[in-house]
């Protein structure tokens, strides 16, 4: 595991049809955060979330998916953290997203990590040793 998830609270395995296998730390504080929206007032909270929604390393999916796990709550968090009293996640969503997340969309995804069986494993190995 990379050294940067040794150090997380929490990290989360997630496996989307598209992006593939994605691990993420610190998950945890944000599902809280979705889960308990007055955790909003907290400048510890919001700015963990900012850098998830400014890295592009974290894909849209990440996202989509905490708001999926707490819809009735989207709207208060993104609120907040975008200090924007009208923000709602139906209608502007994928507007941030898009903005805060162009690399993801000038292309196609590809998945992080891709799972291998071991009869492909072996064939690639074999392959390799002939050239």
């Amino acid at each position: 595991m990379p050294e940067e998830f040794r150090d997380a609270d929490t990290v989360a395995v997630i496996y989307d049809e598209t992006e593939g296998l994605c691990y993420y730390a610190d998950f945890g504080q944000f599902d809280t955060l979705f889960a308990e929206p007055a955790l909003a007032r907290d400048r510890a909270h919001l700015s963990r979330l900012r850098e998830y929604l400014n890295d592009d390393s974290v894909a849209p999916m990440v996202i989509r998916r905490l708001v999926q796990r707490h819809p009735e709550n989207a709207d208060a968090v993104f609120r907040a953290l975008l200090r924007k009293p009208t923000f709602a996640w139906d209608r502007d969503g994928e507007e941030l997203l898009c903005r805060r997340k162009a690399k993801h969309f000038a292309h196609e995804p590809l998945p992080s990590v891709t799972p291998v069986g071991n009869r492909l494993t072996e064939l690639l190995r074999t392959q390799g040793k002939k050239r």
